[in-house]
């Protein structure tokens, strides 16, 4: 799991230093800050993308536009990079890339932390398989979007806590998991919305709901930024945490209305957007203690190089 960040970020540092650049930040004909923000699509982006098309990051001096990845670790390439500002990092991605000595700091939460009552990510077995709990999943294969991921983690933690240690964990992008269930090429997989609701609709059975289990008010991923880039623009990425925090504010009375920007950006019908589950409090803080607890679970699964301060993975902005 480390050797697949390590070279990841290895290669786009190789980038940097052939190109040149340090990604900076460009100025419309408007005035607006332009940056780029690196997602995973996935509904929790409700919440960004209303702050894109209700004004309110063009209300901060921002306009925004977003990159898609299969994973987080290419998004902290791109950063790394400077192709983009900004970046969905899930917190496993952000304590192994840390660890291993690459600086990238949470700036904003997504839109919130992550609900106790309700999660839009669960572990599901294959309709094929016939498998009806955790337990069930003893030697068979699952998928996981890739193998250093919060779902990963969650679902390794709850397994073993199941007594079950020999499950064969592969990676697959999030848009091809209901497929794979269906064709059994798995036996299940950690889905996330929208596409969980495709794989249940086709016979998948739901078996646990790891990361809202494990860490109920948690930060489990967040939007970063390299600390390069946050020493060299402090004022944009203030600007970025400000829009944020108003947007994940806003969201909290005007679920239905953030749920409608996912029939463009992810091209739901108005039934299915409505449908989607934002696994979310709305508290607009980040949870260092929960980033704490995360890391101590990646320890004793023996996936993170060394510890490092979680209070120094939050960038706070000043002023």
């Amino acid at each position: 799991m480390r050797k697949i960040v390590s070279a990841v970020v290895a290669a786009a540092m190789t980038a940097v230093f052939a190109a040149g650049c340090g990604g900076g930040s460009g100025e419309t004909s408007g005035g607006l800050t332009t940056v780029k923000v690196g997602i995973v699509p996935f509904s929790p982006n409700a919440v960004l993308f209303h702050a894109m098309d209700g004004g309110i990051f063009a209300k901060h001096g921002l306009k925004v536009t977003t990159v898609s990845a299969a994973a987080p670790t290419p998004i902290v390439a791109a950063m790394v990079s400077g192709q983009q500002q900004f970046g969905f990092v899930t917190t496993p991605v952000l304590l192994n890339v840390n660890a291993e000595g690459t600086a990238v700091k949470c700036v904003s939460p997504v839109d919130g932390q992550i609900s106790k009552d309700r999660d839009a990510s669960a572990l599901v077995a294959s309709a094929k398989s016939g498998i009806t709990d955790i337990k069930g999943l003893a030697g068979k294969k699952v998928a996981v979007v890739q193998l250093s991921s919060i779902n990963l983690i969650g679902a390794k933690k709850l397994a073993e806590q199941a007594g079950v240690t020999n499950i064969e964990w592969v990676a697959i992008p999030f848009p091809q998991m209901p497929q794979a269930l269906a064709d059994g090429r798995v036996d299940g997989a950690v889905v996330t919305s929208p596409y969980l609701d495709t794989a249940v609709a086709a016979g998948a059975k739901k078996l646990a709901y790891p990361s809202s289990q494990l860490w109920p008010e948690g930060t489990i991923y967040c939007y970063g930024a390299t600390d390069k880039y946050l020493q060299e623009h402090p004022d944009v990425a203030k600007k970025f945490h400000d829009a944020m925090t108003e947007a994940i504010q806003y969201g909290k009375d005007h679920e239905a209305e953030i749920k409608k920007t996912l029939e463009t950006y992810l091209k739901l019908s108005p039934e299915e957007a409505q449908k989607q589950i934002l696994p979310t409090n709305y508290v607009p803080e980040i949870n260092v203690p929960s980033i704490a607890s995360i890391q101590d679970v990646m320890a004793q699964q023996g996936s993170v190089k060394k510890k490092v301060d979680p209070k120094d993975l939050v960038w706070t902005p000043q002023g």
